[in-house]
């Protein structure tokens, strides 16, 4: 099942809510414990309790565990009634390893808050499309809750969008415009890199009118470049309806053209419109945003360019 607006939502993640830590990609809280550890200390502080999966930090080589391992973490804690959110405590590069063995059924039938960002991306894009179920794009343990300048309004913004708080639809962040104009769709959201893996499988996101927000981390203009132009070659930038860019992290220049010339330059032929600038993903700053929900993107909306028009838990949302 490909699909595009949710039709399945999740229940709201309140406070004191048990949140399950799952790594479901790099080895990252054994390589760091101290950091992983600070994390959920901040999720408590936050009014969480987290609740960490056998093998969320353990190693097994460039991964934290084998497929079977990985998978059985994150079914345990999708299946298990006192568990009311699921969290990926980093990222890392072979989340889509466990493409193949998610229980899809299982997710639709536990509708709850999935979180991730950089490499666990694909998984939520996927999750999404394959149960119509909302999943979110959002911080990290480690690098977010963990770190030591977490801007406070990452938490915040994460804790009103899981508790589905309407006001939270509204997302305030300075865009700039390549090419200005007015699109409504569903949220594809995610790492580009990451989100090209699921190209040309079953569970690749549905893009007919889909949103597409993007970032990217640590590659090159022309790497950027390369994997823009799979994903047009493959007919996707012909079917969106409005393409927004992230604040990029370590993404430099090739050849002198910075990465808005590259994104002017390869989505000149089309016309949905085209922003740039907003905080999710990588950055320090990150606003969490639902996968699969309606948003609308408008240039002329100020303060707010993006806002999110379908309810994406069973609490609340903006409906418009």
């Amino acid at each position: 099942m490909s699909t595009g607006t949710a039709h399945l939502l999740p229940a709201p993640l309140s406070k004191g809510g048990h949140v399950g830590i799952v790594t479901v990609s790099a080895p990252e809280p054994a390589a760091h414990p101290d950091v992983f550890e600070r994390g959920l200390e901040r999720l408590r502080a936050h009014g969480y309790e987290p609740v960490v999966a056998p093998h969320a930090v353990a190693r097994h080589g460039y991964r934290a565990g084998r497929e079977e391992e990985l998978l059985a973490d994150f079914h345990t804690f999708i299946a298990d009634p006192d568990v009311d959110a699921v969290v990926c405590a980093g990222g890392g590069k072979n989340a889509n390893r466990l493409l193949r063995g998610l229980d899809y059924g299982l997710i639709a039938a536990h509708p709850k808050p999935i979180v991730g960002v950089s490499d666990p991306s694909l998984l939520l894009n996927a999750i999404t499309a394959r149960t119509g179920m909302p999943t979110f794009h959002g911080p990290a343990v480690l690098w977010d809750f963990g770190s030591d300048d977490a801007p406070v309004a990452t938490g915040e913004h994460f804790a009103a969008v899981l508790a589905g708080d309407a006001a939270a639809a509204r997302i305030s962040a300075p865009l700039s415009w390549a090419r200005t104009g007015r699109a409504r769709g569903h949220l594809v959201a995610g790492c580009l890199s990451s989100l090209r893996c699921l190209l040309g499988t079953a569970w690749e996101p549905e893009w007919n009118g889909a949103v597409l927000a993007w970032e990217d981390a640590f590659k090159p203009v022309e790497l950027l470049d390369q994997t823009l132009t799979h994903f047009r070659d493959l007919g996707v930038l012909g079917r969106i309806s409005g393409m927004v860019v992230g604040e990029l992290l370590g993404c430099e220049p090739s050849g002198g053209l910075g990465a808005r010339e590259m994104v002017e330059d390869l989505c000149a032929e089309y016309d949905f419109p085209v922003a740039f600038g907003l905080p999710f993903g990588h950055t320090p700053l990150k606003h969490t945003l639902p996968i699969g929900a309606e948003v609308l993107l408008d240039a002329d909306a100020a303060g707010h360019a993006v806002t999110i028009t379908s309810p994406w838990t069973t609490r609340g949302g903006e409906r418009g």
